[in-house]
């Protein structure tokens, strides 16, 4: 099961959707879930798995392992949240006047960061960075 849920990231209000209990219930489900397991894994460890025999589990263990997978990805999600809301307080308290003006200090901090004083990275980061996170 797939929810939706709003959530204020930065100022904006924005809505994702959460797997909230997940269950398998037939041999569909299964098969499907073994079309996006490996995917969600990804997301959460930052690799495939590996020297997991999907196939042979029981409907309940591959449901437990899904939903403790989701609870990570959402528990993940919710603390980049918090980081990208803290440097965002941070650079506003050394000094940028407004929300926006501390995205384009953290775009052009990032954009240094990645690609020294090459200009076009430079501008090319801000169609991508913090600043273009307040339009998606």
């Amino acid at each position: 099961m797939v929810s939706k849920k709003d959530v204020s990231l930065y100022g904006t209000n924005k809505t994702i959707e959460i797997m909230s209990t997940f269950k398998i219930t037939n041999q569909e489900q299964f098969e499907e879930c073994l079309m996006w397991v490996s995917d969600l894994f990804k997301d959460v460890n930052g690799f495939r798995p590996r020297g997991y025999n999907f196939q042979n589990w029981s409907f309940q263990e591959l449901t437990d392992f899904v939903n403790d997978l989701s609870n990570e990805s959402e528990k993940m999600a919710q603390e980049e949240a918090a980081w990208k809301n803290k440097a965002i307080e941070d650079v506003m308290s050394v000094g940028a006047s407004d929300e926006a003006e501390a995205r384009r200090w953290l775009d052009q901090a990032d954009a240094y960061f990645m690609w020294g004083d090459d200009e076009f990275s430079v501008e090319e980061s801000s169609k991508y960075g913090w600043v273009a996170e307040m339009y998606s």
